[in-house]
This record gives C-alpha cells, structure tokens and sequence, in this order.
C-alpha cells in the first residue's frame, strides 16, 4: 500500500522517539496500530460496498434484458406443443422405411475399407482404419 523503505521506517521511528520519548512511545505506537487498523477495514468496506452495487446494477440488467427477450419471444400453449409433437412423430412414421434404408446404406459404406491413395480430401475414413497411420493402412 504504502512504498516505504526499512531505512525510512529507521528513521521515523528514531524521530518519534525523540519526539515523543521512550515512556510515550509504546503507547502511542499501539494507538497508531489501531487507528491504521480501522483505516484498512473501513477501506475494505468501501470497496466491498462499491463492488455490491456494481453487482446489482449488472444483475438488475440482466434481470430486464431477460424479461425482454421473454416478453418479446413467442408464446406456445401446451395444446400447440402436443401438436406439434404429434407432427413430428407422424412425419418420423411416414418416413420411417426410408430413414432405415439410408442408415443401413451408410452403415455399408462406412464398412467398406478405403485405401488411403484413393482418398480426396474431405473424404470419410472409416472407423478401422481411424486407428491405423495412413500410410500403413491395407487394401482389400
């Protein structure tokens, strides 16, 4: 807090004990401990108080921007929901044939070994041949 040097503190101490003298010294050295004492904690209180009301400024902002953004977003019923769920359940039925034809298709693909001369960039490498250097992988 204070830039003071062990030398400066040599010095100020032999003025006050010059200035005050040895009786007086104690007592008032102790006096000063406590009064820098309560300079420091009422520091800390100043500076915690500040540090609560920033908080809050900035939770009371985040408090209106949330309600904003809620007042501001769409509001769905329960019935809407529900629907919209029966939809998309209905549309997975519907396209159920298709969506296993094309995971199976990819699951094929995905087996298939790939030599790794034959690969382009952007090309998908395989689950086994992942674990392998490129340059030790086999053909089939």
């Amino acid at each position: 807090m204070f830039d003071i040097a062990f030398s400066e503190l040599i010095v100020i101490g032999v003025v006050a004990l010059i200035a005050i003298g040895p009786d007086k010294l104690p007592k008032v050295a102790r006096t000063a401990g406590h009064l820098f004492g309560r300079a420091q904690r009422y520091i800390n209180d100043v500076k915690s108080e500040m540090d609560n009301e920033l908080r809050i400024e900035e939770l009371q902002k985040l408090q209106n921007e949330i309600l904003e953004n809620t007042q501001a977003a769409p509001k769905y019923q329960v019935g809407q929901v529900i629907r919209h769920g029966q939809i998309v359940r209905d549309d997975l039925l519907t396209h159920h044939d298709q969506l296993t034809h094309d995971i199976d298709e990819n699951e094929e693909l995905a087996a298939k070994p790939v030599h790794p001369t034959t690969m382009t960039e952007g090309d998908y490498i395989p689950t086994p041949l992942r674990s392998q250097p490129l340059n030790q992988a086999k053909a089939s």
